[in-house]
């Protein structure tokens, strides 16, 4: 690629923007509400005390998930740029460093269109008469089967090893996620905010059709009080206030670098601190609809079949694609339930993966300040985005063989966890550092925004020892994670882990080496010209 005769003023002008602060807001719910807002949310409430899990877990959203909305949204805001670019600007030696939440955005996105994909074909399957998965629950007599997830849609095989076969039907379904995602975001945010409009709002629209048909069901109150039913003993666990702050950072979708993008599309002096507490605070509320939404069937089976709660399963693709289609097929009118079910968890799927992709895409836009030239040919807004899809799509093959889904697992263990932690970390130490954030406060009020005491406390003093404790548990539990593989394996896991920060930490040290050649090289012409003096 070459570099870009464009100004940074000059592009800041033509830059693209938000139509409108409500365009957004509902972007930036719908990127922050996705998957584990049905799947994980839920889980951890049952397994963490009911009600009790609430306190720390709101106490997060307030001091941790709030201030870090807050903070990214801010930068974006006020430089007019993304994360990456910003620190390019303002120190060069770190620019590495602002790659890091779009790098892990990308380990994201290529697992994420493959559970979009299960998605699309659990959705292309409810049209057909009778329900496909139903089969094998009958002849077993069992309320579920995984037998169709894991034989028919995952084709698994023996270890992450054994590669054997592409599984077409899923690679089609993966490449038509794809394009769904492209045409949502191929301008950029002047599509995305349009798209958003309808699929940020209508995922709460079926949740709650879901929640009354639930509810109407025998067994359902006995559900949702399990997930409800307060232990205050586990409120003095420490792995319950680490399991919400995981969940509180996870599902915010803060410290991945697309806030501090999102907005930067934003004018200068939109409100700030209002939508910092709508979002985070709507996206929580996402998590209780969903968590109701699932412990309202979940116990209508547990009655149906006398079955104690906790014997079922109750997180991860097991929920979303086991249990909850196997209800559901089992209801009146089963093709309609299951319809709705999955296209929730499809309209969930695209809004967030058009926010890794459009951050991706934006930020190789704000490096080359939106003159993209490959092969002497500046690319277009579309063929940046068409590029990131193709390159996604190209990944995706691999996802989907007879090993793709120990691939989910083995990225979303070694991909994310520590890596996202050490992200976070470098975010609230820099920007959080009394000097940069009062240089942030003063940028924010000159623009009519102000910082609330609780966000301005937390940024400065709280989360950084919040950040520190979660990053040495998340360490812990991923070495504790590694041990299911091979010692090659566990090495590939944990290089993906730091790739980001060993390319972070290489561009500082070339930086470094440059500045003290250039300063070496001043004082040689210096003393050159003392000597002939």
């Amino acid at each position: 690629m070459q570099p870009s005769s464009q100004s940074l003023e000059g592009y800041q002008e033509i830059r693209m923007k938000f139509s409108s602060s409500w365009t957004f807001m509902l972007t930036s719910l719908g990127f922050a509400a996705g998957f584990g807002s049905v799947w994980r949310f839920p889980y951890l409430v049952f397994k963490n005390g009911g009600g009790t899990f609430l306190i720390p877990y709101f106490i997060l959203v307030f001091t941790l998930a709030i201030p870090l909305f807050f903070l990214e949204v801010g930068l974006g805001q006020c430089k007019g740029i993304g994360m990456a670019h910003l620190l390019d600007l303002e120190k060069p030696k770190l620019r590495g460093f602002g790659y890091v939440g779009i790098v892990i955005c990308a380990y994201i996105s290529t697992y994420y269109n493959l559970i979009m994909a299960y998605s699309l074909r659990y959705l292309w399957e409810s049209f057909k008469y009778p329900i496909p998965w139903l089969e094998s629950i009958v002849e077993q007599n069992k309320p579920f089967s995984r037998d169709y997830f894991y034989d028919s849609i995952v084709q698994m095989s023996t270890s992450i090893t054994d590669l054997n076969h592409i599984i077409w039907g899923l690679f089609i379904a993966y490449i038509v996620s794809l394009i769904i995602v492209y045409f949502c975001i191929k301008e950029g945010v002047e599509t995305s905010g349009k798209v958003a409009i309808v699929t940020a709002t209508s995922p709460y629209i079926l949740l709650v059709i879901l929640l009354i048909r639930g509810l109407m069901l025998e067994g359902s109150s006995e559900g949702i009080y399990y997930l409800f039913k307060p232990d205050f003993v586990k409120l003095f666990n420490p792995s319950v206030w680490v399991d919400a702050a995981n969940q509180v950072i996870f599902q915010m979708s803060v410290g991945q670098a697309i806030l501090c993008l999102y907005g930067s599309y934003r004018k200068k002096d939109d409100n700030l601190p209002n939508f910092s507490f709508a979002i985070p605070l709507l996206t929580a509320l996402c998590g209780m609809l969903a968590g109701l939404v699932v412990f309202s069937y979940i116990g209508h089976v547990s009655f149906k079949y006398n079955i104690s709660i906790s014997q079922l399963p109750l997180s991860g693709p097991d929920l979303a694609f086991v249990l909850y289609p196997a209800i559901l097929a089992q209801m009146p009118m089963p093709n309609l339930w299951c319809i709705l079910f999955f296209l929730v968890l499809l309209l969930l799927g695209i809004d967030t993966q058009f926010g890794f992709v459009d951050g991706i895409a934006g930020t190789i836009e704000d490096i080359y300040l939106g003159e993209v030239i490959v092969f002497g040919n500046k690319l277009t807004v579309q063929q940046v985005r068409l590029c990131v899809c193709s390159i996604l799509g190209v990944i995706g093959l691999i996802y989907c063989t007879d090993i793709g889904f120990y691939l989910l697992s083995f990225v979303d263990t070694f991909g994310t966890n520590v890596s996202f932690m050490l992200g976070v970390l470098f975010e609230v130490f820099y920007f959080g550092s009394k000097e940069r954030f009062e240089k942030l406060k003063i940028d924010l009020e000159k623009h009519g925004n102000y910082v609330p005491w609780l966000i301005e406390f937390s940024l400065t003093k709280l989360c950084h020892y919040t950040v520190i404790v979660l990053l040495i548990i998340s360490i812990i539990q991923q070495m504790k994670s590694s041990l299911d593989y091979s010692f090659y394996i566990i090495l590939i896991g944990w290089f993906i882990s730091f790739s980001p920060f060993i390319a972070a930490i290489k561009i500082y040290i070339e930086n470094r080496n440059r500045i003290d050649m250039s300063k070496t090289d001043l004082d040689i012409e210096l003393l050159t010209k003392q000597v002939q003096q």
